[in-house]
């Protein structure tokens, strides 16, 4: 069979013509605590260049968590655990508008000519315009790096599978709030998004720029 469609190999399918960058949650809250920030922020910081020499677009998610009235029940168990308590009355707001955490952290944020999309949820497809930026930009791949491993880039780069996209996450580009948390996600990707290296990455933007 043979189908245009289909890329021949890796370097196919992050071909710069229908590939963007994406940057994801690289806010105080949330990639500030990751163990490996040092490592991402340089890992990044060189896909960022790349991709700018490549004509890749850049798409950064901003987690921005609504009004803790207009927020799931299944979001709020999880704020619940994830601050220790049983009784939903005594959440504290986190992640929403105007507060710290939400910032980007200050070693990296959005360029001029970025793309931002704000987002509620773990994944970047459920409630946000990305689909049409994506379609007007004529993206086909999506290249992750950011945070966290095993929670919003797991969940998005398999929903875009699921949507008909290709995804891949450059390995030591991601991380997440434990070690364990983060081999765990990466091995458990392993046969289902393809996985990759910021140096595979910027040797074929690099060759194909």
């Amino acid at each position: 069979m043979n189908d245009h469609r289909i890329p021949r190999d890796l370097s196919d399918m992050i071909n710069p013509s229908s590939t963007a960058l994406i940057m994801w949650d690289f806010q105080v809250g949330l990639a500030g605590n990751a163990t490996n920030l040092e490592a991402i922020v340089d890992t990044s910081r060189r896909l960022l260049e790349a991709a700018d020499g490549a004509g890749v677009p850049v798409i950064w998610s901003r987690h921005t968590v609504p009004d803790l009235a207009q927020v799931t029940a299944g979001s709020l168990y999880r704020m619940m655990t994830k601050q220790g308590l049983t009784d939903p009355s005594q959440l504290q707001p986190f992640m929403q508008d105007g507060s710290p955490e939400r910032e980007y952290i200050p070693q990296l944020g959005p360029r001029p000519n970025d793309i931002v999309i704000e987002k509620s949820t773990p994944s970047f497809f459920v409630g946000t315009p990305l689909e049409i930026r994506l379609a007007a930009l004529g993206v086909r791949t999506m290249v992750f790096c950011g945070v966290a491993t095993d929670i919003g880039i797991d969940l998005s780069a398999k929903h875009a599978f699921a949507l008909g996209y290709f995804s891949v996450v450059v390995e030591d580009a991601v991380g997440s709030y434990t070690d364990e948390r983060h081999r765990a996600a990466l091995q458990a990707m392993r046969s289902f998004v393809p996985l990759t290296t910021t140096r595979f990455v910027l040797d074929t933007w690099t060759d194909r720029s």
